[in-house]
């Protein structure tokens, strides 16, 4: 692909990751995150676990799960009276995996040029 084409294609997919990027850089969301992943084979999580491990007050990891929530990463299943959450973001995280795959390819291109 011709560096101006591959550029474009960063261009495009910087802009649909623009979200997810957003949603993911704040630290308390990583952690959130991270949290999600560890139990995501135990049938989702609720608030208030997820609270106690990330040193969070229930209030605030529901506003930042409300973040996940609209960026497609995170889903909540209601069973009851109770929510449990889960990570979903297979299209987003493949959206952020082929963008670092072109950025990639691009300083690999760059770098054999100057070869």
């Amino acid at each position: 692909m011709k560096k101006e084409d591959r550029l474009e294609v960063i261009k495009t997919e910087l802009k649909k990751s623009n979200k997810i990027l957003n949603a993911l850089c704040d630290e308390n969301r990583q952690n959130i995150l991270l949290v999600l992943l560890e139990n995501c084979s135990t049938g989702g999580i609720r608030v208030d676990d997820i609270a106690k491990r990330v040193n969070l007050s229930r209030p605030a990891v529901s506003h930042h799960l409300k973040i996940l929530l609209d960026n497609n990463i995170v889903s909540i299943e209601h069973i009851g009276a109770k929510n449990y959450y889960h990570i979903i973001g297979t299209d987003e995280i493949l959206s952020l995996k082929s963008l670092l795959e072109n950025i990639e390819l691009y300083v690999e291109e760059r770098k054999e040029e100057l070869k």
